[in-house]
């Protein structure tokens, strides 16, 4: 007679190594550079706390003043802009930190649901940390992290305990679909969970009880988004949602929405964005060939969701990291299987105990004294927000000798124009893309900006007052080529050129040579 052990105790990171789940929460957290649209949540959130709600249209351009502005992130921009207006930059860096700290926390607990060792876990957990890393920036999408992996931690729950609260859920889903459009996601979570799950106890004549109860809540979140059509800010939610997914030209025209290998291709060779890549798939790949050797049936929905989220992230890079927040507990499991014996005599439950209480404090103490040092490297406590490459001196010339009118800038320069020079400059373009500008403008801008046929008739076809272009660009061939246009002010991150017979190209001593310098949001 022999004995099979009922299977390993489960354990937590959180109570096994609280330090190195704070080491992991400061990698995935350093990245602390501003974004295009940091300016323009801050500003929005001002605006909605101000009056309520924003423009229908977009009033700060030129090229497409009647276009209807769509809005999807309302309450993320009006916590943004509260934190910003309390606390300063240092605010947004406490509220992305947290947001950061949330999603690694709910990791943490969907991968302890697998009663994997805690080095596994350990390891799995760090490397989802690195491919979080570039992801949380200052943007509304860190709420998608932070409600898809509590909804990954609730699924991974019911998954091997067999019942879980799934009902929360509900809320979970409601509320999300005022902080960003991606609520999407864990609708699909939900439903793909549920779909296999029905699936899986039909095979197994369990019957379909659990697998439809499941399908009807994830009905009753879906439902619970219609909240937002009874928020005038939210009316656009569902709208801007559809918009995204169909619009065509977002999938080459925005470097987020590019194909994975597509993205590894056009990388340059040994930069870090082709080593994100391929640290992406080759952690995709260990998870694939992990459950292709430990088939098992007892986490198919799970494995289904992974799949669906992998197939995702392949379709375009910004789908990444929910591949990798849906993939974290499905390889851990399968990872834990590998190692696992088929037949245990005599059941080993893991356990914090099993090294002395001295070294585990001392080991906890070095990795805390490391994530410490780390974040203060990487600028984590830091009390700014690093704005570097932005035109800050040209914006400051411009200033300082009352220039105002019509600029056509960069994409990605859109709002910090719009910060600090509304209402007297509008911009062209700004990083709020196709929900404020119409194709043909966007088409335009591109064109452009590549310094491709048809950016002369950009030039040509629009009242420009203004071109504030980056040193590099590809339209600085183009600009110094037009003897209507002149160069009035130049750097090292910015040309600002000025129609060649306006009172700006008069100015005494034009061009003007100056020297950008480090500078912090905002």
């Amino acid at each position: 007679m022999s004995l099979v052990a009922a299977g390993p105790a489960r354990v937590s990171l959180l109570r096994y190594s609280p330090a190195l789940v704070l080491f992991a929460i400061v990698v995935a957290d350093a990245r602390q550079l501003n974004d295009p649209d940091l300016w323009g949540h801050v500003l929005w959130g001002r605006e909605l706390l101000a009056h309520g709600s924003l423009p229908r249209v977009n009033p700060y351009s030129y090229s497409a003043p009647g276009f209807p502005w769509l809005h999807h992130e309302w309450l993320s921009e009006v916590l943004m802009a509260s934190m910003f207006d309390k606390f300063g930059p240092l605010g947004l860096k406490l509220l992305k930190f947290l947001c950061t700290a949330g999603t690694i926390c709910f990791i943490v607990l969907a991968e302890s649901e697998t009663a994997v060792p805690a080095f596994v876990q350990a390891a799995i957990l760090l490397v989802v940390a690195l491919i979080l890393l570039p992801a949380m920036q200052f943007r509304p999408q860190l709420f998608d992290f932070v409600a898809l992996s509590a909804i990954i931690a609730l699924l991974a729950r019911h998954n091997w305990r067999g019942s879980a609260r799934l009902w929360i859920a509900i809320p979970i889903v409601a509320v999300w679909s005022n902080f960003h459009g991606g609520f999407f996601i864990g609708l699909v979570a939900m439903g793909v969970y549920g779909a296999a799950t029905l699936l899986s106890d039909i095979l197994a004549r369990r019957g379909p009880r659990r697998g439809l109860g499941i399908i009807a809540i994830t009905a009753a979140a879906a439902a619970s988004t219609l909240c937002t059509l009874l928020i005038p800010p939210a009316r656009d939610t569902w709208h801007t949602l559809i918009h995204s997914i169909l619009n065509p030209m977002t999938h080459y025209a925005i470097v987020d929405w590019i194909p994975l290998i597509a993205a590894l291709r056009t990388a340059p060779g040994g930069s870090i964005q082709q080593k994100y890549f391929v640290l992406a798939i080759l952690f995709f790949a260990a998870a694939v060939v992990s459950v292709v050797l430990t088939p098992k049936r007892a986490d198919a929905p799970l494995v289904a969701v992974a799949a669906v989220m992998l197939a995702a992230a392949f379709s375009a890079v910004r789908n990444i990291p929910i591949a990798a927040i849906a993939i974290a507990p499905v390889i851990a499991n399968h990872l834990g299987l590998l190692r696992r014996p088929r037949e245990v005599t005599v059941p080993r439950p893991v356990s914090a105990r099993a090294m002395p209480r001295a070294g585990r404090l001392v080991i906890e103490i070095l990795i805390a004294v490391v994530a410490i040092g780390f974040a203060r490297s990487s600028g984590v406590l830091s009390p700014g927000i690093d704005a570097s490459g932005y035109p800050v001196r040209a914006v400051e010339f411009m200033k300082n000798h009352g220039l105002e009118g019509n600029l056509l800038t960069q994409f990605a320069w859109g709002q910090y124009v719009i910060w600090h020079d509304a209402p007297g400059m509008k911009v062209f373009i700004d990083s709020r893309y196709d929900l404020a500008y119409p194709p043909a403008v966007v088409q335009d801008y591109l064109e452009f900006a590549s310094n491709v046929a048809g950016g002369a008739h950009t030039l040509a076809a629009y009242p420009h007052d203004f071109v504030l272009i980056e040193r590099g660009s590809p339209a600085v061939k183009l600009m110094d080529s037009q003897r209507d246009w002149r160069l009035i002010y130049s750097d090292d991150t910015a040309r600002l050129y000025a129609r060649a017979n306006s009172p700006a190209a008069r100015l005494e001593g034009v061009p003007i040579a100056g020297a950008s310098g480090p500078s912090m949001f905002p």
